[in-house]
């Protein structure tokens, strides 16, 4: 039985990301993002939320609106902007997103997740996210 994105599972995904529907402009090949779902102080993004209950080889495609990035990624926005290495975000970022595999993270994962999730308060670097870190 294989195993499905769920609350403190590993989840790895490969994105790809674009201006408008159908392009890939902001990555010029797949991406690959890893994190540990729901493992954030306040819970699940909204973004978690779409990857619940899927499987690896599943496939979202995502239309973000720049002004709704913040809330949709949450905890997870500043790992996203490291996958695209500071490419600015477009009006409306069109997010391909392929599950690549949900694993059972180690204990040790799970708590530099969570650790990394608090960080995300206040991230220290010129995030552009609010965090008032800087």
């Amino acid at each position: 039985m294989s195993l499905k994105v769920d609350h403190l599972k590993k989840v790895q995904l490969l994105l790809e990301a674009g201006s408008a529907p159908g392009e890939r402009d902001l990555t010029p090949a797949p991406r690959s993002l890893d994190f540990i779902c729901g493992a954030a102080s306040t819970g699940m993004s909204p973004f978690e939320y779409q990857l619940i209950g899927k499987t690896a080889g599943e496939h979202l495609e995502l239309s973000i609106p720049a002004s709704r990035l913040s809330e949709t990624m949450a905890h997870l926005l500043m790992p996203l902007r490291k996958v695209f290495d500071g490419a600015a975000i477009p009006p409306v970022l069109e997010l391909s997103v392929t599950i690549e595999a949900i694993s059972e993270p180690t204990p040790r994962e799970i708590i530099r997740a969570l650790a990394e999730a608090t960080n995300a308060g206040g991230c220290g670097v010129d995030c552009d996210c609010g965090c008032g870190g800087h």
